[in-house]
């Protein structure tokens, strides 16, 4: 089995998806790839989703 781990930033699912389709690899062999997808957050970004999530828990 061979395995890519790679780490985009990208600002939509949409264009995660079409940067996947347009890969050489998947044009040549599309229906015998398996992509696994794992979501990622900024600290800083779920840090502040906490907080306020927080904030209005004690109100």
């Amino acid at each position: 089995m061979r395995r890519v781990i790679v780490i985009v930033d990208v600002p939509t699912p949409d264009l995660l998806d079409q940067i996947l389709l347009d890969l050489p690899i998947m044009k040549k062999n599309g229906q015998h790839v398996q992509v696994q997808v794992t979501a990622l957050r900024k600290y800083e970004d779920f840090a502040a989703d906490l907080k306020a999530r927080l904030d209005k828990k004690e109100k």
